[in-house]
């Protein structure tokens, strides 16, 4: 039965395409055995080649290039690039919607009670820590492919903008049910000095009286748990979720990660803490640099969100670009106009009334606003120099965005392997899930990496993404190779009749393309749908190099996606090659042939669709 439906399957990504239903029957909970061959785990061109061994979705073992891998396991070239854990991000609204906390949790106040003297018993504005991200989790699938394609395997889903938000959640990046991919279902509480809605509190004194009454109502509510546990005198504890959550933070069974920018926040929060005995961790840390030293000394943990503001114009960045040089020759310039004869100077009425009114800052003044920006932009080299552990985070700002921010750390003096930790191993172990997830070691979960280069140097690029051992390929382009052209006289334009072969047997299709003179292929792939009625059409795009035609295009049916990748050397009216298709079940090559039907080449290089030369036949 297992055998029949892995034939089934191979003869699927064959053809590129199924019905939805019966992939869906089709596709494994469990990935397929893997051996990803030559790969370092070292960022230096001499490391020893390895190959990683996977298998249930875990590094299986680690073995020398030239061992033979697993007879039943399919093999992915590493191309000799660095293997590294996968990115971890450390504190993202992705996945969680944050509700707003219901506010009046006891009955309507009283009208004859005395407004200078009664208080509500439960009053909860921006209160709710019995909220759970893993109860809401789910992850778009636009934003878990965007986390993919930047390099992450797994995100920490919080909630945001409340006194107390909520629990956050650990998961992978990966396409799948919340209950496949959730890693921890209640990592952290999160806390803020903000408050949704109208009414009290809304100032920061009113937050912090407000967090304060709370922390003091849970301490009462644990006393009378226990003494009507023991029998003792006094009124019944009420059931109150709330109350009940916020006992894990008093006893120190779970941390409390607090947003914070500035440094008088960051200290608001650690004092707070101390009062009731709650362990608190920063999230933000704009200024985290200046009491670098007390989180040093506390062991306070960190995830830096990047949040540094609009970034003001450099007032040196003139003299940066040679500026000096310019003004050199400025004032030879100069030099030569007071030789020659003064002309009249025009004057331009409007431009004097203009500078009259205009404005511009003094120069320190410019010079001290863009030196506090650089500050706090360099606040994790700083915190690294300080010896203070942290991690990144993406808030609500994107993945890709995250990366791009710490790339530009490390072009201002962020050691790469410090930044590579806080992007990976820093998340994992602040997460509780360092025994396996964050490092490249037998037994760890298969959720790693493969680089062209060091991931945060200049032009890495992502080739492959292995979450809980399922694959991603990203395209990566041969720069030399997709700066070339067609030989002269090739053209892929035309309607070409298709059949791609597997074990299986064969399937036709039609593929009809359009080329630009630079090489630019776009079109669509027709084939019938198997056992069916009607036409699957994937949009195709690619490119000729030389007489290489490649095409990439993805059909999706319902939540799968088939992604279909041909290479094919085109010789005259007919061309041979390989169409590599992955989906659910793996990733199968078949042979590809096509013959173009006559008339048809000539027929788009008459409506100009064609890349062709005037020599062309």
């Amino acid at each position: 039965m297992i055998a029949s439906l892995g034939r089934a399957a191979r003869f699927a990504g064959a053809a590129v395409l199924i019905t939805a239903a019966a992939l869906a029957q089709q596709a494994l909970p469990r990935p397929q055995p893997y051996v990803v061959k030559d790969v370092r785990l070292e960022d230096r061109p001499d490391a020893p080649r390895v190959n990683l061994v996977l298998r249930d979705g875990r590094i299986e073992r680690i073995t020398k290039a030239d061992e033979a891998p697993p007879a039943n396991a399919r093999a992915v070239d590493g191309k000799g690039w660095l293997a590294t854990p996968a990115f971890v991000d450390a504190f993202t609204q992705v996945a969680c919607e944050t509700p707003t906390p219901v506010a009046e949790k006891d009955q309507p106040k009283s009208e004859a009670a005395d407004v200078l003297v009664d208080m509500r018993d439960a009053n909860r504005k921006g209160i709710q820590p019995a909220f759970r991200a893993s109860e809401a989790f789910l992850l778009p699938k636009d934003k878990g492919r965007a986390l993919r394609e930047a390099g992450f395997g797994a995100l920490l889903s919080a909630p945001s903008g409340q006194l107390l938000s909520g629990t956050s959640a650990l998961a992978t990046t990966r396409d799948a049910a919340a209950r496949d991919v959730l890693l921890r279902a209640d990592v952290f509480a999160h806390a803020a000095f903000r408050a949704a809605g109208g009414g009290y509190p809304s100032t920061l004194m009113g937050y912090v009286a407000q967090l304060r009454q709370f922390f003091l109502d849970a301490q009462r509510h644990s006393l009378l748990a226990q003494r009507y546990a023991a029998g003792k005198s006094g009124p019944r504890p009420a059931f109150d979720v709330d109350l009940e959550a916020v006992q894990r933070l008093t006893n120190k069974s779970q941390r409390l990660m607090c947003e914070a920018e500035s440094a008088q926040d960051i200290l608001r929060w650690i004092a707070l803490g101390d009062e009731f005995g709650v362990s608190v961790g920063i999230v933000g840390g704009r200024e985290a640099f200046k009491v670098a030293e007390v989180l040093k000394a506390r062991a306070i943990p960190v995830v830096l969100t990047l949040e540094w503001g609009d970034e003001p114009k450099d007032p040196n960045e003139k003299d940066k670009k040679g500026g000096a040089k310019k003004d050199k020759e400025g004032e030879e310039a100069k030099a030569d106009d007071a030789k020659a004869p003064a002309k009249p100077e025009k004057k331009d009425a409007k431009a004097d009334e203009k500078a009259l009114w205009s404005y511009e800052e003094p120069l320190e003044v410019r010079k001290e606003r863009r030196r506090l920006w650089e500050e706090r932009r360099d606040c994790a080299i700083a915190l690294h120099k300080a010896g203070v552990e942290f991690s990144f985070g993406s808030a609500d700002k994107g993945a890709a965005e995250l990366v791009k921010k710490v790339r530009t750390l490390v072009e201002k003096g962020l050691p790469k392997d410090v930044a590579l930790a806080a992007l990976s191993t820093n998340g994992a172990r602040l997460a509780g899930v360092d025994a396996h997830l964050g490092a490249l070691r037998a037994g760890d979960d298969a959720t790693f990496a493969l680089w062209t280069a060091h991931p945060l140097g200049k032009g890495a690029k992502l080739g492959w993404l292995f979450v809980d051992g399922f694959p991603s390929e990203f395209e990566v382009k041969d720069e030399a190779e997709s700066e070339g052209k067609p030989d002269e006289g090739v053209d892929a334009s035309g309607v070409w009749t298709v059949e791609l072969k597997s074990d299986q047997g064969v399937r036709t299709g039609t593929l009809e393309l359009k080329m630009a003179a630079d090489g630019d292929v776009n079109g669509t792939y027709t084939t019938p749908v198997p056992g069916g009625e009607g036409e699957r059409v994937i949009e195709m795009r690619g490119r000729v190099v030389g007489k290489t035609l490649t095409l990439k295009g993805t059909l999706s049916m319902g939540d799968v996606e088939v992604q279909s990748s041909w290479k094919v050397e085109l010789a005259g009216e007919s061309f041979a090659g390989n169409v590599t298709s992955k989906g659910p079940w793996g990733e199968n090559v078949n042979e590809a042939s096509g013959t173009r039907k006559p008339g048809q080449h000539e027929a788009h290089v008459e409506a100009g669709h064609g890349g062709c030369s005037d020599e062309h036949p």
